[in-house]
């Protein structure tokens, strides 16, 4: 799963890995280091006008009729089978970059985070869905998702999910209202490869999800 990332980087540079064009950057601060759900991160999206745009979303969503806390993830295999949770949100499609993201393997003592990251430095963009249209609330019943899937090779051994990581060059076609939701579940397919990531020990003092500080995904050297 993907429970807590990192956007260290400005707007500005995600949007120019993207291809992303929109009318205005002008986002507000937000958390970089050490993004919990319930924060509202930066997310490129073309809803309401269809075009480039960039809004600080809120991280969770929990319709009126869920019994259950906010989810966070989306499974691509409940997806795939129409799950009624998910159902009303596939024509909403939006990206998250990222510079990486933590997560904590089971079986251990103490629990010791991992900072996952791309091989080649550049930023990540997380598929995801969404509630929010332009003009509502930035709150859980209008929040996001990301979309994850089983992981696979050497993070299988690790992990049990992993987050949808599309390449620049399928971030529009997510995002395109033009584009059906059949045509875009296919992108899922040709997501980032594990291959393409690596891995590292930080900072146990990540298991607050209140520590912001800039060496939140430094590496631990014996």
């Amino acid at each position: 799963m993907c429970g807590r990332f990192s956007q260290r980087a400005a707007v500005e540079t995600y949007a120019a890995k993207a291809g992303w064009k929109p009318a205005r950057l002008e986002v507000g601060d937000g958390l970089k280091y050490n993004i919990p759900p319930g924060a509202c991160p930066i997310v490129l999206h073309r809803l309401g006008n269809g075009h480039d745009q960039v809004d600080r979303l809120f991280w969770g969503y929990k319709p009126r009729w869920y019994w259950r806390g906010p989810e966070i993830n989306a499974r691509l295999d409940k997806i795939l089978k129409k799950s009624r949770m998910w159902r009303s949100l596939l024509n909403r499609r939006v990206i998250v970059p990222v510079d990486g993201w933590f997560e904590w393997p089971g079986n251990q003592k103490r629990r010791q985070p991992w900072y996952i990251h791309a091989k080649d430095g550049e930023p990540i963009f997380f598929a995801a869905i969404t509630a929010w249209d332009p003009g509502e609330n930035y709150d859980v019943k209008h929040g996001f998702v990301i979309v994850t899937d089983d992981a696979v090779g050497p993070m299988h051994g690790r992990y049990k999910r992993r987050p949808m990581a599309l390449t620049p060059d399928a971030v529009r076609e997510w995002t395109s209202p033009d584009v059906s939701v059949e045509a875009a579940l296919e992108l899922l397919s040709t997501a980032r490869p594990e291959t393409a990531f690596e891995w590292h020990p930080v900072t146990p003092q990540m298991n607050n999800a209140k520590y912001q500080a800039p060496n939140a995904n430094y590496q631990i050297v014996d």
